[in-house]
C-alpha cells in the first residue's frame, strides 16, 4: 500500500453535479347439480300411425343399386370409394406424423448431445404450471456428486467435446482437497446408472464454489446452460419470488422442491473449510425452497428457469450435523423452511475465475464481509484500501487509504458500470450486499477488460476514481 502512496495508479476526476433523477417505467371446480336438479331422461315417443291417404310405393326391383339410399353407377359404389379415400388419407398422415416425430427426436437428441441451449420458460401463466415446467426442463442439468463418504449435487454447465463442466460446492469435495482419501470426485448424470470419475479444475473455499471436469465418451444429454440466458451474474430477483431448488436430496436421487425467496440478501456465519478452523461471513439469500442434506451444489431456479443461486447451506442446531452425510441428520434439530443459497451474482464470477485458473485455490479480488451494528453490514476492500458500510441503506465509505482517491463519507454510486445507488422517481434504489460483493469479484489483476472505476457522490458532486491495477475479468 506504501507503493501505492508513492506511485498511485489511480486518477480522480471531478464531474458535473449528480444527474437529475430519471423516471423509470414501473416493473411489472368441479360442478355437480343437486340430485333433484339432474336432467330428466327423455323417453322416445311413439310414432303416430301412418295417415290413410299416404300411398306406399312398392319396390319392383328395377334398380337394386338404389337400395340403402346411395346413388350409384356400375362398378364400385361411391360410398365405398369415398371411404377408401378417407382411409388412404388417414394412413398417409399417420405415416408422415410418425416420420416427423422420429426425425424431430433424432435432431433434438443430437442437439442436446452437442450442448443445446436450454428451453426458455415464458414468465406469464400460473405458478404451478411454471414449477412443473422448471422441474421438467432443468432437472436433467442437475447431477449427483460423490467424493469419498460425502454425497452432494452439481450442475452440468456445458459440454465441450467429451469434457463436461460441473459446478458444485467446494465442501462437497472436502475429502479430496484435504487428502483424507486418495479418491477423486465422481459424477452421475440424470437418468444414468454409472458414475464418471472427474478431475477438480479448481475451487474457492471462502465462497464455497468448485468446478469438476468430467470426461464422458457416451453422448449424454447435456444442456449448455453456461453463456445462455439461464446463467448470468445480472439475474435479479426480489423477496417473495417463487423459486425451485433441485438436488440430490438426502443422497436418494435428484428431487425438486418449491418455495420463495424469503430474504434477498444477508450475511451468514459458517465454518471455514478444509480444516482451517474458525468461522467466515459470506453473503447469501434465504429461501423456503428446501435444501436438504445432499443438495449442496444443486441449483435454485426462478420461474423463468434462470439459475439464481447455488444451494449451499441449511440451518441446524446440531453441532455434529454434517449437511452432506445423512447419517448425522437428527430431525429434532431441524429449522423449518430455512435454506441458504450463494447468489448467482457471486457464484458466476467465481466460477469464471476458476475456469481461467491453473487449478487449486483460485485467486479472487479481495472482498471481506463483516457484520456490524449496521442492519446490512460492511464490505472491506483491502486491495484498493477502501472500506464501506451500509448506513441508512446507502453504501458509505467509512475507511479510505490516502492514496485511494476516495474519502470517508463518500457514497458509492457505481462499481464499474454497475449502479449501486440511484434515485428512480424520487425513490432511492440501492444494490444489496450480494450484488455489491459480486460486482467487485468481476475484477482481477489478470483481467483484460475495462479498468475498475468507482464513482462516488461527495456532497452533491459526482467523482470517479480509477484503479489501473484491476480490470474486468469475466
Amino acid at each position: 500500500m506504501d507503493e501505492q502512496k508513492q506511485n498511485p495508479d489511480f486518477n480522480i476526476e471531478s464531474e458535473s453535479k449528480a444527474p437529475a433523477p430519471v423516471d423509470a417505467v414501473p416493473p411489472i371446480s368441479d360442478m355437480m347439480l343437486p340430485r333433484d336438479q339432474l336432467p330428466l331422461v327423455a323417453v322416445k315417443p311413439e310414432l303416430p300411425a301412418e295417415p290413410a291417404h299416404v300411398t306406399r310405393l312398392e319396390d319392383d326391383g328395377a334398380d337394386e343399386s338404389m337400395h340403402g339410399g346411395y346413388a350409384s353407377v356400375k362398378g364400385t359404389p361411391v360410398h365405398k370409394r369415398e371411404n377408401r379415400l378417407v382411409w388412404i388419407v388417414i394412413a398417409v398422415m399417420t405415416i408422415m406424423c410418425i416420420a416427423v416425430g422420429i426425425c424431430s427426436s433424432v435432431i433434438t437428441a443430437r442437439l442436446v448431445q452437442k450442448g443445446m441451449k436450454p428451453w426458455y420458460v415464458k414468465s406469464d401463466g400460473e405458478v404451478q404450471q411454471h414449477i412443473s415446467a422448471i422441474v421438467t426442463l432443468r432437472k436433467d442439468s442437475i447431477v449427483e456428486v460423490q467424493c469419498g463418504t460425502l454425497s452432494g449435487s452439481g450442475i452440468a454447465m456445458k459440454r465441450d467435446g467429451k469434457e463436461v463442466t460441473v459446478l458444485t460446492n467446494a465442501h462437497v469435495i472436502t475429502q479430496y482437497v484435504d487428502g483424507v482419501l486418495s479418491v477423486k470426485p465422481q459424477v452421475r448424470f440424470a437418468g444414468y446408472d454409472d458414475f464418471y470419475i472427474g478431475d477438480v479444475k479448481g475451487y474457492d473455499e471462502h465462497y464455497d464454489v468448485a468446478v469438476i471436469i468430467v470426461t464422458v465418451d457416451d453422448e449424454l444429454p447435456i444442456y449448455d446452460i453456461d453463456g445462455s440466458y439461464v446463467v448470468s451474474p445480472d439475474v435479479t430477483f426480489k423477496e417473495g419470488d417463487y423459486v425451485v431448488s433441485i438436488g440430490n436430496a438426502m443422497s436418494m436421487g435428484i428431487a425438486s422442491y418449491d418455495g420463495i425467496i424469503s430474504r434477498k440478501a444477508e450475511l451468514f456465519d459458517c465454518d471455514k473449510l478444509f480444516g482451517k478452523g474458525g468461522t467466515k461471513t459470506v453473503p447469501v439469500f434465504r429461501t423456503t425452497a428446501v435444501i436438504n442434506a445432499g443438495m449442496s451444489g444443486g441449483g435454485v431456479f426462478d420461474m423463468e428457469g434462470r439459475l439464481v443461486g447455488l444451494g449451499t447451506y441449511r440451518m441446524s442446531s446440531s453441532v455434529d450435523f454434517n449437511p452432506d452425510d445423512p447419517s448425522t441428520h437428527n430431525p429434532a434439530f431441524d429449522v423449518e423452511n430455512t435454506g441458504f443459497a450463494t447468489p448467482i451474482s457471486i457464484v458466476y464470477p467465481v466460477y469464471k475465475r476458476i475456469l481461467a485458473s491453473s487449478g487449486g485455490q483460485v485467486g479472487l479480488f479481495s472482498v471481506e464481509n463483516k457484520k456490524t451494528n449496521s442492519a446490512i453490514g460492511q464490505v472491506d476492500l483491502s486491495q484498493i484500501g477502501v472500506t464501506c458500510e451500509y448506513k441508512n441503506g446507502k453504501l458509505v465509505v467509512v475507511g479510505a487509504n490516502s492514496g485511494s482517491g476516495i474519502q470517508v463519507g463518500d457514497i458509492i454510486t457505481k462499481i464499474g458500470n454497475i449502479e449501486v445507488y440511484k434515485k428512480v422517481s424520487g425513490v432511492e434504489v440501492v444494490a444489496d450486499i450480494c450484488e455489491v460483493t459480486g460486482a467487485f469479484l468481476r475484477y482481477h489483476r489478470s483481467g483484460s477488460g475495462d479498468v475498475l472505476k468507482l464513482t462516488v457522490l461527495r456532497g452533491d458532486v459526482s467523482k470517479t476514481a480509477t484503479f489501473n491495477g484491476f480490470r474486468y475479468a469475466i
